[in-house]
């Protein structure tokens, strides 16, 4: 089957974003699917090279005038010519007769819309709930959806009058061989010359406000564990937090095939999450909680109510979110606690369900289902 992901963005990127969309390409493209990405003409490179991917997929890079310099107008104006272009590119395989299938990314709030409009199955990967409108109307009653978290998959239902079987909740995945053991924290720490008997914990990821980073630098002085932060400088830290990043370790940008090994170094995993802004405590779903239940370490992970959809009681120490005292105990406990190797093949276990093959095999399944729109 012939499969078309369409989405506006820069790919190779550096951000989370970019490693999504190559590994639900490599992941459909394992399944049998001959898939073709369709992008904008900002990114440059190689994908397969970018992230080390097992299959070759092609690309379609559709020329635009990167407007995005310009500020918000600048951003939707880029948007609108990639949707005038795309819905162009697959209208003239339709009048060739072409048969296939579009997989598109929400990577902005309107340029999927017009899609709905080829007469082709159209399924779309939801991100973010959306705001209602007559366009978004008709294509969500058109598309089949797939949603990042179950909380997405309610918005999107209650918004647009979805019915359940409209929706499939795939949360984001992670690549690995459920077969091969996790690799030890000695082996890790060895590849990457770091000290063997130097405890850590790590948090890994870019510095974004939205993500409750403050808590690092308020539980650095108070917890025996020094704290490491790979993915950004201390720079990108203060600036995004407004706090200082005195006590923390920073290491930096570091290259996508080291993170694996990176996780797996660690004496215990941090994700966060704040009840500040609404997408971080009820729609984020991020690769990196995934990558963290694989390495199988033990993984502090706050309570918030997109997390706590996604996890099982077991698989992690729970914090409160935004409360200094609760993380700084659920670091220690995670440290400490005889019973962590429990908790950390628990997530082991876990990890296993999210893989981006086993994703893709779901997805599939989910195109082929009986009550897809044509």
């Amino acid at each position: 089957m012939n499969l078309y992901v369409v989405v506006n963005a820069r790919i190779p990127s550096e951000k989370a974003y970019g490693i999504h969309i190559a590994q639900v390409c490599n992941a459909l493209a394992a399944r049998g699917m001959r898939v073709t990405l369709v992008t904008s003409s900002r990114g440059e490179g190689s994908m397969r090279e970018a992230y080390h991917l097992a299959h070759d997929i092609p690309m379609v890079r559709l020329p635009v005038v990167d407007l995005q310099r310009l500020g918000p107008l600048g951003y939707r104006l880029t948007a609108v010519q990639f949707m005038i272009e795309a819905y162009l590119y697959l209208l003239a395989k339709v009048i060739r007769r072409e048969a296939f299938v579009v997989y598109t990314v929400d990577m902005d709030q309107f340029s999927f819309v017009p899609l709905v409009w080829l007469p082709r199955m159209v399924v779309a990967e939801m991100h973010s709930p959306k705001r209602s409108g007559v366009w978004r109307q008709h294509f969500f009653s058109r598309a089949h959806i797939v949603a990042t978290n179950p909380l997405i998959a309610d918005a999107l239902a209650q918004t647009f009058g979805l019915r359940p079987s409209d929706i499939l909740i795939e949360p984001n995945g992670v690549l690995f061989d459920p077969e091969v053991p996790p690799l030890t924290k000695e082996a890790a720490r060895k590849e990457l010359k770091l000290p063997l008997n130097a405890p850590f914990a790590l948090y890994v990821g870019r510095a974004y406000p939205w993500k409750g980073l403050e808590l690092l630098a308020g539980a650095a002085p108070r917890l025996a564990l020094p704290l490491q932060v790979v993915g950004a400088t201390r720079e990108d830290y203060e600036r995004a937090t407004g706090v200082s990043g005195e006590g923390l370790h920073f290491v930096g940008s570091r290259p996508t095939y080291e993170m694996p090994l990176w996780m797996a170094a660690a004496d215990v995993l941090l994700v966060l999450g704040t009840a500040q802004n609404e997408d971080s405590y009820r729609y984020t779903a991020p690769i990196k909680l995934f990558e963290y239940l694989a390495a199988a370490r033990p993984v502090v992970a706050s309570r918030t109510p997109a997390l706590a959809s996604i996890l099982t009681e077991t698989a992690v120490y729970w914090y409160t979110p935004d409360d200094l005292d609760s993380f700084i105990q659920a670091v220690q406990q995670a440290q400490t606690d005889t019973k962590a190797d429990a908790r950390a093949n628990a997530a082991h276990t876990l990890a296993k369900r999210h893989t981006w093959v086993a994703r893709a095999e779901r997805i599939m399944k989910f195109i082929n289902g009986p009550s897809l729109h044509v």
